[in-house]
């Protein structure tokens, strides 16, 4: 998940903005525009998809790269018999197809980019896994939505017709973390028409569609859909923030404290060092998780169940199947937290019936260490274990 400070503080800020609406609130009141369609099949296309898609993790750091930037990770035809072998379902692939897209009108893709996404997708589906390719970091779109449509279309439309002949277990997710001016309200009627676009060519393929700011949980309110029974809902959760991002450089200033157990209390009170001048709202979340007890501390599963609730209201009253698509924990916290993390989020979705994918395989939150050839520390255990 190399992403740059401004995207993982919005991330956070667009998971905590649910806290007031979920936490402690189990009731549910639709607050959707009205144009937004309840939909009563729950044996539908979507919900019949969703079934291969309960426990995922993405290839994060690889085909999302682009050229020429060192931060890509590797990937063989191995990693995808592994992911299964240790209980992963399906695998979601991020793409960063506008990199390989040429110019207007056309916009064609290259056979490169195609290659290489083939090589994945043929890999994961010979190995059982299902699959979920989307565009990822499309910057033009999230800066000016109205400029950058024309692509997004061409490109969805080269996907669709590349892939139309592929396996059902194939899906396709239109935008990885929609931001910036890519608001949910901007980006309904973009949505559609990609959908209309892919629609044309694969009547009767599953699509992932996110809500705006960031995928976040707190947008779901805003989405409206097409009325087409093979689209499942996806969001992103990194909460607790301070905690999953620990350490991580490239986060921004607030994340700048290492040693964040969990969950909180810590047996003995967290000091940030001064000279890290963090800043007032950081230092009230220290402080509260070195004095609050467990059920209210915000090192806890408090941090997202609240908001894993609400999904499933939501899903319910919609009638839309709802899948987490991104959660995880940096890999500066220490491993015994790390496991309670993985261990306490995978139980809070499955509780709420939330499919889920990790972040990531083998990157900078990783499952699996590719050194050592194995399960980091007590992951496999939290996430397929009893």
């Amino acid at each position: 998940m190399k992403k740059c400070s401004t995207i993982i503080a919005a991330v956070m800020l667009g998971c905590c903005g649910l806290r007031a609406q979920a936490d402690g609130d189990d009731s549910f009141v639709p607050a959707n525009p009205p144009q937004m369609q309840r939909l009563t099949n729950f044996d539908s296309p979507a919900w019949r998809a969703a079934g291969h898609f309960l426990r995922g993790v993405n290839l994060g750091n690889y085909l999302e790269v682009p050229p020429g930037q060192s931060w890509r990770v590797t990937a063989s035809a191995g990693d995808f018999a592994l992911m299964r072998a240790q209980g992963f379902d399906h695998v979601r692939v991020p793409v960063g197809w506008h990199h390989y897209a040429g110019p207007a009108p056309d916009f064609a893709l290259s056979p490169e980019i195609f290659s290489r996404v083939d090589f994945v997708v043929t890999n994961a589906l010979d190995a059982g896994l299902s699959v979920i390719i989307n565009i990822h970091h499309f910057d033009e779109l999230d800066q000016n939505p109205a400029a950058a449509t024309a692509e997004f279309l061409k490109i969805w439309g080269q996907i669709a017709a590349h892939y139309a002949k592929f396996p059902q277990r194939l899906a396709f997710e239109l935008d990885n973390e929609p931001h910036a001016n890519a608001t949910t309200a901007v980006m309904n009627p973009i949505d559609a028409r990609a959908i209309a676009e892919i629609r044309a060519t694969n009547p009767h393929r599953t699509i992932f569609v996110e809500p705006g700011g960031w995928g976040s949980i707190g947008e779901l309110k805003h989405l409206v859909l097409p009325p087409d029974d093979n689209v499942i809902v996806s969001a992103h959760c990194y909460d607790p923030f301070y905690f999953t991002h620990q350490g991580a450089t490239w986060a921004g200033p607030d994340p700048k404290v290492t040693g964040i157990q969990f969950p909180g209390p810590p047996k003995k009170p967290l000091v940030p060092d001064p000279s890290l001048k963090l800043h007032p709202w950081v230092l009230d979340w220290i402080h509260r998780y070195n004095t609050l007890p467990a059920d209210k501390n915000p090192c806890s599963p408090l941090a997202f169940e609240g908001k894993l609730k609400y999904c499933r209201a939501w899903s319910d009253y919609y009638g839309r199947p709802v899948h987490i698509g991104e959660f995880g924990c940096f890999t500066t916290a220490d491993p015994a937290s790390r496991a309670r993390f993985y261990g306490a989020f995978r139980r809070a979705a499955e509780q709420e019936r939330l499919g889920w994918a990790i972040w990531d395989w083998n990157a900078g939150f990783r499952y699996w260490d590719r050194q050592n050839h194995r399960p980091m520390p007590g992951l496999r255990e939290a996430l397929f274990g009893k």
